[in-house]
């Protein structure tokens, strides 16, 4: 069985703490996507030890002593390979994944072309391929290692995607893909049975929400209507500049966004009122805002 080490990146708080944007933690994201990757691996037959279990872990206190104890834990383990996770950060322009190995020849390399080539296939980020870098993490292991930079979590795109829970299956999915391919081994997701199961458990669920929601309106549900409707449409949130907001919205939201007088929430999300989005609009097209 072979054994993979993975190294969700930076530690909770103190000196190796990693990158932000609009209300996401670097440090957080590598390891939800890790806590999805670990049982993928699993299922498809490797023995799987991670240097962060949980958002709140430390490796160790230090800069140097947490980089140097992932590479320790890994290389007294006896992994096969290692695999580090990350969000990139550069000046909220930039976005895509990329790979880093210590050199592009060698098992290192193959490692880092398997799981690259996966990434933007899963994700549907942007390639920006397989680079080479001496990281800490990358130097000092003996075994063939890889840094992952999934996106980029101060680019807006980018964020919205590492900020779903879908966005960080694909990338757990993209590195399991790209672990099996190098040791050449099937990829194995969940069975036929376990989908039709998973299907059949979603589908009665929806079934039962339904008919108690129709026991609870009964009769009144087309008198009461217009009124729910109206509810609706006051509680209606907008969290994201896309196709759901009103078009008339997206120039004043995306101007604060760009400049940061809108930030989400830990998920990214700006959960803003058909209210605040005309007082938005009203104020930048009054110029308040700047160009």
């Amino acid at each position: 069985m072979y054994k993979v080490f993975i190294d969700p990146g930076h530690n909770h708080d103190g000196a190796d703490t990693g990158a932000a944007g609009f209300g996401l933690k670097e440090q957080d994201i590598s390891v939800l996507i890790a806590q999805k990757l670990r049982p993928m691996l699993e299922k498809n037959g490797f023995s799987v030890k991670m240097s962060r279990e949980n958002i709140n872990d430390n490796v160790a206190s230090g800069l140097s002593a947490s980089l140097s104890k992932r590479a320790e834990e890994a290389n007294d383990w006896g992994a096969d390979i290692f695999a580090s996770i990350h969000c990139n950060a550069a000046n909220t322009k930039a976005y895509g994944c990329e790979t880093y190995c210590v050199s592009r020849s060698g098992k290192a390399g193959k490692l880092a072309e398997a799981v690259q080539k996966h990434m933007p296939e899963e994700t549907g980020r942007r390639d920006r391929g397989v680079k080479t870098a001496n990281f800490a993490v990358l130097t000092r292991t003996s075994m063939p290692a890889i840094l992952v930079e999934t996106a980029f979590i101060d680019n807006y795109d980018d964020n919205k995607f590492l900020g779903t829970e879908s966005g960080r299956e694909k990338c757990a999915a993209a590195i399991c893909k790209g672990i099996c391919e190098y040791f050449g081994t099937e990829y194995k997701n969940e069975s036929e049975d376990e989908l039709m199961s998973k299907e059949y458990d979603e589908l009665k669920a929806k079934n039962d929400s339904q008919d108690k929601i129709i026991g609870e309106i009964g009769i009144d549900i087309q008198n009461n209507k217009n009124e729910i409707d109206g509810i609706k449409n006051t509680l209606k949130r907008y969290d994201y500049v896309d196709e759901n907001m009103p078009a008339w919205a997206v120039p004043a939201i995306t101007k604060l966004v760009t400049k940061g007088y809108l930030m989400g929430d830990e998920n990214g999300r700006l959960n803003l009122t058909e209210d605040q989005l005309r007082l938005y609009t009203v104020n930048d097209r009054a110029g308040l805002y700047g160009e």
